[in-house]
């Protein structure tokens, strides 16, 4: 603790003395480039420059160029990120931050919380989300707890949805491709008036492919996905907002690693809906208003069939959650060199689980809190940024919960350096599956809790036309809620710690040629058993290549090594390192009319995500876009 103490303290007398240095060179950021504005990592708009937290925004064009269809898949080349799934078409897939649990990221639509509480480690399942309608990701690195409390241990990813805008207008997008594999996309935005709105209705379905290894039979998978964003201005000062969006999955699944199975089919369900109202009350004091609901629905059916031993079969289990959240939000801008934001919440998690099998039942449970927290930032001489946050939680079985941050961001103009730090506590309250359910949970159980600091620097070269950075993170966990092979329940049975490194570069010779590059260095240790976590890679690279040609065309290069990871908490089996290409184009014939293709997998490796699980081979698509 003395050690961690330290290293903050000489962080911040090293960005003091840094300070005063650049003082008598500039006083202005002015010729820094600040990276993109993001909300998540401190509720306000802000620049990445201005925030300490490491983060990543990915924004609609570069959703465009990659050709990506599925959010899970563009998070793989995010630095820190590990991107988890089960089998292709439908699998289950969870991401890793920083080697954090999936639980310990919160994931949310246009700010709404989607974890499903009670999934068996309380995740949002990514593997239906598609990138229609997006207009953004940001993902936000390290604990986020003082302003999102439980779940943001590890980070926030918040996905953010397309603003409509400008003269009314609609798209038509179609693809085929591998695997009978076809998507429809029909979207009408723009403004009017007081009135702006955002709509569209997805459409894919495919004959996929087994989502085990070492079979023949192929899994299906049928998605539909409506989503909605309405604004209207109340008057000049004041504004409503409405987000509603609809996810209708229907998929094939096996009984598990090669373990094929031909009749069991899943539904999966999530809707989500937000109702905002922001306003400014004067010059310096503005405040937001805002009521969200998300619900995720479950099913699972396996008739019998020669698959099933003699007198097993006719598995029907259904899960339902629903996550309600109140939340009142001001910012406070007496000064130039000071904000203010404080809030109040109050959350409700229900959840409930049934099924043929009466050890799967589980009656419907709530479980509520309510949350104030506090945050300040401080500018000095548009270089120095420090962003002290402070929250109390008072959750309805395990009393007041206090989390805290400090963040710092200094930036030397004159020779285009960042540097930047944090020091934060967090939470994850055990889900409602953990916590109740008859057969596996435990009533018992502790929050998981965590210290975590990391810092680093960014650095521009060649008028920024070369950009590179490292920031080292380290985080200890306490009280981690673990399957216990031994007791068959859930159990705080893991005190764990994860470190390592995120190096991330850029570097753009010529005006339409982008070359970006990242590699994460991740560490992880059971502290009880000196072994390493599962499903963790070790060693993981992201390349992005992107050239536009002809101010018309687009060609994208994307690839992704994974190195070995643990299958199993003994760390007796090995999943093999693999690398991924996909290349994607697109070219523009007209204004109104795009044709696009991409390659995923282009080399047609062998490799599988999880042990036991299948994926595509080299696969093929294409389609076009229409604009009017």
């Amino acid at each position: 603790m003395k050690r961690k103490i330290t290293i903050l303290i000489g962080m911040l007398v090293l960005l003091k003395a840094n300070c005063i240095w650049a003082e008598e060179k500039t006083s202005s950021s002015a010729e820094y480039n600040l990276g993109e504005v993001l909300v998540s990592a401190t509720k306000v708009k802000s620049h990445q420059a201005e925030v300490g937290s490491s983060s990543s925004v990915i924004t609609a064009q570069d959703l465009e160029k990659s050709g990506k269809k599925s959010v899970g898949e563009v998070l793989r080349n995010v630095p820190g990120v590990s991107v988890m799934q089960s089998g292709a078409f439908g699998g289950t897939s969870s991401i890793y931050v920083r080697g954090s649990k999936p639980g310990h990221t919160l994931v949310m639509i246009d700010g709404v919380e989607v974890n499903d509480p009670i999934s068996a480690r309380g995740y949002f399942d990514f593997a239906h989300l598609t990138t229609n309608n997006i207009e953004r990701i940001e993902i936000v690195r390290g604990a986020q707890s003082t302003l999102y409390g439980s779940k943001a241990i590890g980070g926030v990813v918040n996905i953010i949805t397309k603003k409509g805008k400008g003269r009314p207008g609609w798209q038509f997008a179609f693809e085929g491709g591998s695997y009978n594999t076809f998507q429809e996309t029909l979207s009408l935005s723009g403004s009017q008036n007081k009135l702006d709105y955002s709509l569209s209705v997805l459409r894919l379905d495919s004959e996929g492919i087994s989502k085990t290894c070492d079979t023949s039979e192929d899994d299906e998978y049928e998605n539909i996905t409506f989503s909605n964003r309405l604004g209207y201005e109340v008057s000049e000062s004041s504004k409503l907002d409405f987000v509603f969006r609809l996810t209708d999955a229907k998929y094939d699944y096996d009984g598990g690693a090669y373990q094929d199975d031909s009749d069991k089919v899943a539904w999966w369900r999530n809707i989500i809906g937000k109702a905002a109202f922001s306003q400014v009350l004067t010059s310096i004091w503005d405040h937001e208003l805002s009521f969200s609901y998300a619900q995720t629905r479950r099913k699972y059916r396996d008739d019998p069939d020669f698959d099933d031993a003699p007198g097993t079969g006719r598995t029907h289990n259904w899960y339902k959650s629903r996550i309600g959240k109140t939340e009142w939000q001001h910012n406070i801008s007496a000064l130039d060199w000071y904000t203010l934001t404080c809030g109040l919440e109050y959350e409700e998690e229900r959840g409930f689980a049934d099924g043929r099998v009466s050890s799967n039942r589980l009656d419907r449970r709530a479980v509520d809190s309510k949350g104030c927290y506090l945050q300040n930032q401080f500018k000095w001489r548009e270089s120095l940024f420090i962003i002290p946050g402070l929250r109390i939680d008072d959750h309805e079985l395990f009393g007041t919960e206090t989390t805290y941050k400090v963040s710092t961001s200094y930036i030397i103009p004159r020779i285009k350096t960042r540097l930047k730090g944090n020091w934060a506590t967090g939470f994850k309250a055990p889900s409602l599956y953990q916590l109740f359910h008859p057969r596996y949970g435990n009533e018992a159980l502790r929050p998981d809790e965590s210290r975590s600091y990391d810092f680093g620097f960014e650095q521009g070269l060649l008028d920024d036309k070369l950009t590179f950075g490292l920031t080292y993170f380290h985080n200890d966990f306490k009280n981690m809620v673990e399957w216990d092979t031994n007791a068959l329940i859930y159990n705080n049975i893991d005190n764990a710690q994860t470190k390592g490194f995120e190096l991330e570069g850029s570097f753009r010779p010529i005006e339409d040629l982008t070359l970006g590059a990242n590699y994460t260095y991740t560490k992880t240790k059971d502290k009880d058993t000196g072994r390493k976590l599962t499903e963790r890679p070790e060693n993981q690279v992201g390349l992005d290549l992107n050239w536009a040609f002809l101010e018309k065309g687009n060609v994208n290069l994307m690839a992704a090594y994974v190195g070995h990871r643990w299958d199993n908490s003994a760390n007796t089996r090995k999943v093999k390192p693999y690398t991924k290409v996909d290349l994607s184009a697109s070219y523009d014939l007209t204004e109104t009319f795009q044709i696009f293709g991409r390659i995923d997998n282009l080399f047609d490796r062998n490799y599988q995500q999880i042990r036991g699980y299948a994926t595509p081979g080299r696969s093929f698509y294409a389609g076009s876009k229409a604009s009017f």
